[in-house]
C-alpha cells in the first residue's frame, strides 16, 4: 500500500506524541533524584508520580495508537472507533497540559503535537465514512 503525505504526517506526529511521553517519563524522576518532593507530604508524592507517570504513558500508548492504526483505517472500519478515542484523549491531554503549566514550553509541544495530530485526521477519518 502507498503511503500518502498525510499518512506521512500522522506518524510524524505520532512519533513526535510518543517522545514526548517517554521525555515526560523521563522528567518525572528527575524531581526525585534531586530530593525535590521530600517537601511534600507521603500522600503527595504517591499522587505525583501516579499523575506524572500516568500522563506519560498516555502519551506513549495514545502517540502508538494513532501511529500503528493510522494506515488501517481505509482497510478496516471497526479500527475508525478506537483510533477517534486515542485522538480525542491525546487532545484532552494536550489541552489540559497548557490548561495547568502554561508557563511549561513542553505542555506547548505536547498541546501542538495534539491538536495537529487531530486536525490532519479530521478530513482523512470523516472521508472514510
Amino acid at each position: 500500500m502507498k503511503r500518502t503525505s498525510k499518512q506521512i504526517i500522522i506518524k510524524a506526529l505520532s512519533i513526535g506524541v510518543v517522545l514526548m511521553g517517554f521525555t515526560h517519563i523521563a522528567a518525572t524522576f528527575s524531581p526525585l533524584i534531586a530530593d525535590k518532593l521530600a517537601l511534600l507530604p507521603d500522600g503527595a508524592q504517591d499522587a505525583f508520580l501516579y499523575f506524572s507517570l500516568m500522563c506519560g504513558a498516555l502519551l506513549v500508548m495514545g502517540g502508538g495508537v494513532t501511529y500503528f492504526l493510522s494506515g488501517k483505517i481505509a482497510e478496516y472500519d471497526f479500527v475508525r472507533k478506537p483510533y477517534i478515542l486515542a485522538l480525542s484523549i491525546l487532545n484532552v491531554d494536550g489541552i489540559l497540559a497548557v490548561c495547568y503549566m502554561p508557563h511549561n514550553p513542553f505542555a506547548w509541544v505536547i498541546f501542538s503535537l495534539t491538536i495537529c495530530l487531530m486536525l490532519v485526521n479530521l478530513t482523512r477519518v470523516s472521508s472514510h465514512q
